[in-house]
């Protein structure tokens, strides 16, 4: 009995030391915690389990989307692999063996079986939680992924064209300069047409992507009709996402949020003509975004300089000689005959210099070899034509026209011509539709014959010149200076009539104009007034039209007789035009991206070829379609509302060739069901005995017919069946296959011989279909990607021939031992490009030594999730060096047994270096390790030798992670070998203490290194035992590129350079970053964070230059620092644009002096005359605009005898947290009275361009009256954190607000309970007092965050009558309505209010006439909001929202209705977005009629992933409330309104505010066997604020008392106090007294 209660003693001494050691880890019950490690076992291996569970869930659901993205062609976040890398850790087969033996052992008793085994059961039972909690961290983590995965955008396409002349190197040089000219932002280039401009900037973003200038490079055509919200759309697909939004405003502000997340980005804005509204666009400003650059051409240097283009550089003609070797090299040799070498000469000249005048003439003659033929082009370029077009000079016109008389096949005159209306970038599809219903396309008659008939016009046509490159091979581009000669002759000669505005309005309303057109092309054109004319146009065979708003007569068609193509594209049609029905020759007809509600008059479209309604709103397919029987093409991609084909109609379609049904109807009936059919089914197409071409997704197998033969005959297709394709892949066969037997579908065994593009997840018999001698080993597959496989070992085996092979990827094979034989058929993987192998974790290595000299194409290989992955290449035998020769991209992940990327069989020998000197990778570039946790070194010491490459001299990028073993990255006689790497991260590398290994300088050479010359960005972060970057004695080091430098979480780094010299000197005593042997000539951005020892950052004697163009300083979390800037350091802060600096605790001013400088020396030289006064220095930051100090308690000053600094260009300062800083501003003009010393003196010339004040609780201002010249911009306050007894806004701050510029007023986190003292006080600067509420009234911004007590906005009409904004959130006690009924809010433009949970009814119907200007409103998480109006019962005025666009309620659990009392008249003629996401009880918008003519949907989440329209806005929302209440009891958890795995800190505080007596108490029993424990804890609140959040921090004082008779006490004061992510900081003092008793 002793031996127990030793070991009860024992455990519960370990407890209480746990408690208190590791007071940290816990928050607020660690005793209780570790009593229930002994009684409650049972629950903790419960908990886990159910953890476990929970992980595999979450696990697969992230999984399912990570394949997803991989199907879409899209990249993985690095942390998502990380994160599934260790869910697989956490659920493999080896923890659940650990943990049902480790619950077994927790289960055992000792003493002969009378007693628990206390010891073991806490260890195991505190080993179950640890793990639990690891499990839950994980869970959380997952929670943070709102994506999985990004697109590769910004890729910019080599320009062929390019060619490097004299005349253009200054321009180019020019703005590649401009654009790391961190002063300018805005760039243009200009030039007449066809000089080369846009050549010239492709090449420049080319380059700017490839030296990684930018992140992100974006290339937009503007074109002469620009339309702002088509350019809109553009950017922002290239930049990855998608507007749901109509209002530009809004897209522009959405636009602008995107393009500030990236640090750098180049939008580049070709072909502009007339002068564009870049902040309409949603461009933002250099002042908004530093990073954010543009680049634009135009032809006229006035429209740059409207644009405020800030560097203009101009393209000229070539010159003579380069004329001429430019049309010599497009020629070719035949110029150099001696018999035309002098009329070349002549001819190249009459290209007057311009390329695409020279390149177009040069193809069109490069095959004429006759004399006669080219004295005839220099004939006719020698009498130009008289027209000179837009600009276009006579030779050049006459140059691209003579090289459009060459084009001698028939249809490559009428084809150019069409391509000409096609805009930029334009698909070849579509012009193969437009030429085939234009009858362009001769003696062909199959569709797949006349699309290769246009490939190859296509394709002679570029060969021309008169074509371009788009940005696929799939697309086609032109000239704009083609374009505008192509339209020209178009018009002239043909009768098309395709301009602009002002030139379709002039012409189109010409009768005989309009009567001789055969073309009329209206992309963009504003015609909405010429559409009601009636006019004949009996020769008009083409007809296309784009406009979300115009509404087409009945009648329009009636006159166009002759019509053969029709397109519509954006528009909003409820029914066709009844006259469509005349359109009897009506070929081809494109109904793209529209909204239509009615198709059945398509029916009587009899010679109807092509119907294409790709990317339309539409519900159903109606049997009319069916009467279609010359139908050849049927297109129906993306229509994702099409839920409904009828029966039959595909079937009838019997001269259907090509069928695209691509991310549309998908609900196919299945074969054999009795009852009637309502929708199509896949038997159907059996019966299209033509059909060559398919897209299809198949959701359900059971769908596939059983005689699925009709598959074989297939030449064209995109089939699924199971999980769905993205858009991202593009070849013209491809196959994907998710969790089916691929041998009971032989028209799909038919189809693998073929196909291109094959991606098996998950295939049940994959195995033998990959080895089925019958495909003959896929020889015209170009990507395989196979996932799911657990019977192959070996994935390419030697009967397979995979001879056209670029991409292969394999994942989750678990017994895959080796990707292919050793002896492989002919060509096998000769092209391949890219591999990826992801989690086969029976896979030692990729392959042999002899199948990897296969690889000469290879780019990129990827390998990452394969735990027993030892090495890349396994050498058999002995053999020589292998080389990669064009792998520029390696990436290894969590290969936690890997040890380098050779290993010899023969030998037994491995490396524990990555590269050895068997394998060489001379041009790679990219070289990313995470968790390779084998290797202790990237090289071999001596692998550099002069005569072999292995990739050094070429690395641009090197990212290490979690790399544990590497003691250091590089030594110092390799460094020297990097002369390309741009960017170095190394990350929680645990191991890591030096960059660079060994002493640089031991052989005296030099006096000064240069290290990686062209290293640009250098990231440090989680590395705990880094002591240093590098060591040096005798020497300087120098980054002469370096721009971008972070530190974080290095706590052992306390100095960066080591200088070895300082050793026999005996050191120095402050711990010092940086010293005067740094050299870094261009740092920029300078981040230091969490780094524990360091106590000065620069010495006061700097190297020359070193550190002068600092622009960004951010210091976060460096508790010794004692302060920032050495007084000589000062004149080298001229750039410097932002100061941040965070929780440093003992910082106490930012300007120190050291003992060793002299204020009086070197500084003050540098100080211009006027800041130098007799008894103190006025020094300036004469570029710094934002200032932020935060979380400093021992700050005092700036600097403590400089009376004056002046800000001129600081817009917003931010100061938090400084407690012993009591008076903010003062005047110098103190009349002698002595004060305290403030932290800023304030003069005129202090804040000149002061925009924005963020404060908490400070005295602001001190000192004489404050005058309103001292913040001549001050526009925006925000104030918060004021103590508990401030009930009302105190009166000095009017003095603040009522500068004459003040509008926008933030209050947050205080407990005002009135926002206007109730007092006749009044107030202002300079002498123009005036009441409270007068001042107030000038606000026309006004947010209100948290503020608990607050009973009511305001009082009748009191204040605030010209609000534009305002936000309200979290205010718990504003009850009923937001303002009273009187309030008029005739000027507001925006209303969001969300967590208010008293208020019953926003607005009184009298308030909501007021909103007349009202744009946007939105209302989320009010949990108790029943309506937005309050109506009047009986009442059935109109209330009328003319502006109003935007209307989102969003997570309101009471709502039901907008408007439920009174029969309103609602008109939104303006709105054009409607969120309503969980507002379960939403039975119907209002009893009275909406008129919403702009709406044609609802959103129900904000994502715009759902949506739903029932033709009206109170039918949609009746709907949805029937179909909630018709599905409730099954989906009582999806649809409630809440969300349940939401947890929200503020709802938790509102909860705990509102309690009376300010506490709580909790009472817990804990039972065990043959034991009793109570936990009695109770809760004091003391609750302060803080914003932006404090470090968390914990205080833990215990005391234990173990008395007699079995009894233990303990009692504890915990003082925590913690953060939540930028919204509220809460401080909680807890008592915990304990009582432990036990009987035995």
């Amino acid at each position: 009995m002793s031996a127990l209660v030793s070991t009860v003693i024992s455990i519960v001494g370990s407890i209480c030391g746990s408690v208190a050691g590791k007071a940290t880890e816990y928050a607020v019950d660690p005793i209780a915690q570790q009593f229930s490690y002994l009684f409650k076992h049972k629950s903790k291996f419960q908990n886990l389990r159910c953890k476990v569970g929970d992980l595999k869930d979450a696990g697969e659901r992230v999984k399912q989307s990570v394949r997803e993205a991989d199907r879409n062609g899209e990249v993985i976040f690095p942390d998502v692999e990380r994160w599934l890398a260790a869910v697989n850790e956490k659920i493999s087969d080896e923890a659940a063996t650990q943990l049902q033996e480790d619950e077994e052992k927790a289960m055992k008793r000792c003493f002969a079986g009378f007693c628990p085994d206390f010891k073991s059961r806490y260890q195991l039972s505190k080993k179950a939680q640890k793990e639990a909690d690891a499990i839950a961290q994980l869970l959380k983590e997952k929670d943070r992924f709102v994506r999985v995965s990004y697109r590769a955008i910004g890729i910019i396409r080599p320009v062929k064209e390019y060619e490097v002349f004299e005349s253009r190197t200054g321009a180019f040089n020019g703005v590649m300069v401009a654009l790391e000219d961190d002063s300018v932002n805005i760039i243009g280039v200009y030039g007449m047409g066809g000089v080369g401009k846009t050549t010239l900037v492709k090449e420049v973003a080319r380059k700017a992507k490839q030296n990684q200038l930018f992140d992100e490079v974006v290339f937009v055509a503007v074109t002469q009709t620009p339309n702002l919200l088509s350019l809109q759309n553009e950017i922002a697909e290239k930049l990855g996402m998608k507007f749901e939004e109509t209002s530009m405003d809004t897209r522009a502000a959405r636009l602008r949020e995107r393009l500030k997340k990236e640090k750098k980005v180049l939008i580049i804005l070709d072909d502009i003509w007339v002068p564009l509204d870049l902040e309409a666009l949603g461009v933002p400003a250099a002042d908004e975004h530093r990073g954010c650059k543009t680049l634009m051409t135009s032809r006229r240097l006035d429209v740059l300089e409207s644009m405020n283009s800030q560097q203009n550089l101009s393209i000229e003609t070539l010159k003579e000689d380069e004329a001429w070797d430019l049309f010599k090299n497009m020629a070719g040799h035949i110029v150099e005959r001696s018999d035309l070498q002098s009329i070349a000469v002549k001819v190249a000249k009459r290209c007057a210099g311009l390329p695409i005048a020279i390149a177009t003439i040069a193809k069109a003659l490069k095959h004429k070899q006759n004399s006669f033929e080219w004295r005839n082009a220099l004939r006719q370029l020698s009498k130009p034509s008289e027209r000179s077009f837009k600009g276009i000079p006579a030779d050049a016109y006459s140059a691209i026209e003579l090289s459009y008389k060459f084009l001698e096949v028939d249809e490559l005159q009428p084809i150019f011509l069409l391509c000409s209306i096609m805009g930029h970038d334009a698909a070849i599809e579509d012009l193969l539709r437009y030429a085939r219903g234009l009858g362009l396309i001769l003696d062909v008659n199959r569709m797949e014959e006349a699309r290769d008939k246009v490939l190859t016009l296509v394709s002679n046509l570029k060969a021309s010149c008169l074509l371009l490159d788009g940005s696929h091979p799939t697309r086609f581009d032109m000239h704009d200076v083609v374009r505008d000669v192509a339209l020209s002759i178009a018009s002239r000669d043909h009768g098309w009539l395709a301009f602009g505005n002002e030139d379709v309005v002039a012409e189109w309303s010409d009768g005989d104009t309009v009567r001789n057109c055969k073309l009329m092309n209206l992309q963009n054109a504003e015609v909405s007034e010429l559409l009601n004319r009636e006019f004949e146009y009996p020769n008009l065979a083409f007809f296309s039209m784009s406009s979300s708003s115009l509404k087409i007569p009945n009648n329009f068609f009636e006159g166009m007789k002759k019509l053969k193509v029709l397109s519509f594209a954006e528009m909003h049609l409820s029914s066709l035009p009844s006259s469509i029905s005349s359109l009897k020759n009506l070929s081809a007809l494109h109904l793209i991206g529209c909204v239509l509600e009615n198709i059945v008059i398509l029916g009587e479209l009899k010679n109807l070829e092509i119907l294409d309604l790709r990317r339309s709103r539409i519900k159903m397919l109606p049997q009319e379609i069916g009467q279609l029987n010359r139908l050849k093409l049927l297109d129906l991609s993306d229509c994702y509302d099409l839920k409904v084909i009828s029966p039959n109609v595909l079937s009838s379609l019997s001269r259907l060739e090509e069928l695209y049904l691509y991310g549309s109807f998908e609900e196919w009936e299945v074969e054999g069901i009795d009852n009637p059919r309502s929708k199509a089914s896949l038997v159907e197409l059996q019966h299209l005995s033509r059909l060559t071409t398919l897209e299809v997704h198949i959701n359900d197998k059971q769908a596939m017919p059983k005689d699925n033969l009709f598959f074989g005959k297939l030449e064209r297709y995109k089939i699924s069946i199971g999980c769905m394709w993205g858009s991202a892949m593009q070849t013209s066969r491809m196959l994907m296959l998710e969790k089916i037997k691929i041998n009971l579908y032989h028209g799909i065994k038919l189809l693998l011989r073929k196909t291109e593009n094959l991606w098996l997840e998950d295939v049940e018999d994959v195995r033998e279909m990959l080895y089925d001698p019958i495909n003959q080993g896929f020889p015209e597959l170009k990507l395989l990607y196979v996932t799911g496989v657990a019977d192959i070992k070996v994935a390419i085996n030697s009967m397979m021939l995979v001879s056209c092979l670029e991409s292969l990827s394999l994942r989750n094979f678990s017994h895959l031992e080796a990707i292919c034989d050793d002896h492989l058929k002919g060509e096998t993987f000769g092209r391949l490009r890219r591999l990826k192998v992801d989690k086969c974790e029976m896979l030692k290595n990729l392959f042999s030594f002899s199948i990897a000299t296969r690889f000469c194409q290879l780019e990129e290989i990827h390998v990452s999730g394969c735990y027993n992955m030892s090495g890349l290449i396994v050498d058999k035998e002995e053999n020589g060096v292998l080389e990669f020769r064009r792998l520029h991209s390696l990436t290894l992940q969590n290969l936690n047994r890997f040890n380098g990327l050779w290993y010899s069989e023969s030998t037994f020998q491995f490396t524990r270096w990555l590269f050895d000197k068997k394998v060489s990778c001379p041009v790679l570039e990219k070289l990313h390790l995470d968790s390779v946790n084998g290797i202790e070194k990237i090289w071999h010491d001596d692998q550099l030798s002069p005569t072999m490459s292995f990739g050094v001299g070429t690395l641009t990028s090197l990212k290490i992670m979690q790399c544990h073993k590497l003691k250091y990255v590089f030594t110092r006689s390799m460094v020297k070998s990097f002369v390309q790497l741009k960017e170095l991260f190394v990350e929680k590398c645990y191991g890591v203490k030096d960059i660079i290994q060994g002493i640089l300088g031991e052989e005296r050479i030099k006096s000064r290194i240069r290290l990686f010359p062209k290293l640009d960005r250098l990231l440090l972060r989680d590395l705990p035992k880094l002591k240093r970057f590098c060591s040096g004695i005798n020497i300087s080091i120098e980054f002469p590129s370096l721009k971008e430098l972070k530190i974080e979480t290095c706590p052992g780094l306390k100095t960066f350079f080591y200088d070895a010299t300082n050793m026999s000197s005996g050191g120095i005593n402050i711990v010092q970053l940086f010293n005067e042997k740094m050299i870094l000539p261009v740092l920029e951005e300078l981040e230091i964070q969490n780094v524990d020892n360091v106590e000065r950052l620069w010495p006061h004697q700097l190297a020359q230059h070193s550190f002068s163009k600092l622009t960004y300083i951010t210091l976060y979390g460096c508790p010794k620092l004692l302060n920032v800037f050495p007084w000589s350091m000062l004149a080298r802060l001229e750039r410097l644009k932002q100061l941040n600096i965070k929780n440093c605790k003992s910082v106490e001013e930012i300007v120190f002096e050291s003992h060793e400088e002299d204020k009086g020396g070197s500084v003050m030289h540098s100080l211009s005359p006027q800041l130098i006064q007799s008894d103190a220095v006025t020094f300036e930051f004469p570029r710094l605009t934002f200032l932020s100090l935060s979380r400093l308690p021992n700050l005092k000053s700036i600097h403590h005898e400089m009376h004056a600094i002046n800000w001129p260009s600081l817009k917003k300062i931010s100061v938090d947290g400084c407690d012993k800083v009591k008076i903010l501003f003062a005047s110098q003009e103190t009349n002698g009275i002595t004060i305290q010393q403030p932290l800023f003196w304030v003069n005129q010339f202090t804040f000149p361009n002061l925009h924005r004040l963020d404060l908490d609780w400070k005295e602001i201002w001190h000192g004489q009256q404050l005058v309103s010249h001292y913040f001549p911009n001050l526009k925006v306050v925000k104030l918060w954190g004021y103590p508990d007894q401030v009930t009302v806004l105190p009166s000095y701050l009017f003095h603040f607000l009522s500068l004459s510029n003040v509008q926008t007023l933030e209050i947050s986190y205080c407990h005002f309970k009135e926002m206007i003292p109730q007092t006749e006080e009044e107030v202002g600067v300079g002498g123009k007092e005036r009441p409270a509420r007068v001042v107030l009234s000038r606000i026309t911004e006004l947010h209100l965050l948290c503020l608990y007590q607050l009973m009511h906005l305001w009082k009748e009409n009191e204040a605030f009558q010209n609000l534009k904004i305002l936000e309200v959130c979290f205010c718990p006690k504003l009850k009923i309505n937001l303002v009273p009924s009187s309030v008029s809010f005739r000027n507001l433009v925006t209303l969001h209010v969300w967590r208010c949970h008293r208020i019953i009814k926003l607005i009184t119907h009298s308030t909501a006439k007021s909103l007349v200007q009202l744009k946007e409103m939105k209302i989320e998480r009010c949990n108790n909001i029943e309506e937005i109006i309050q109506g009047v019962d009986g009442d059935d005025d109109e209330i009328s929202f003319p502006q109003l666009n935007i209307l989102k309620l969003t997570r309101l659990q009471k709502l039901e209705s907008f408007c439920s009392a009174g029969i309103y008249t609602f008109g939104f003629p303006s709105l054009q977005s409607v969120v309503v996401e969980y507002c379960p009880e939403m039975k119907m918008f209002s009893q009275g009629h909406s008129d919403t003519p702009m709406l044609h949907k609802v959103l129900l989440d904000e994502e715009g992933n759902k949506e739903r329209w029932e033709g009206s806005l109170n039918s949609t929302i009746q709907r949805l409330f029937q179909k909630k209440n018709a599905t409730k009891e099954s989906e009582n958890s999806e649809d409630d309104g809440s969300d349940p795995f939401e947890f929200d800190i503020l709802d938790l505080l509102q909860v705990l505010l509102e309690d009376d007596d300010g506490s709580s108490m909790s009472n817990t029993r804990l039972a065990g066997p043959s034991s009793e424990v109570r936990l009695r804890f109770q809760v004091k609140q003391s609750i302060s604020w803080w914003s932006p959040p404090l470090q968390g921090c914990m205080e833990l004082r215990s005391a234990l008392i173990l008395g007699p008779h079995g009894v233990m006490e303990t009692s504890m004061e915990v003082f925590l106090q913690t953060e939540w992510s930028n919204k509220v900081c809460l401080v909680i003092e807890i008592n915990l007294v304990i009582t432990i008793r036990w009987t035995i």
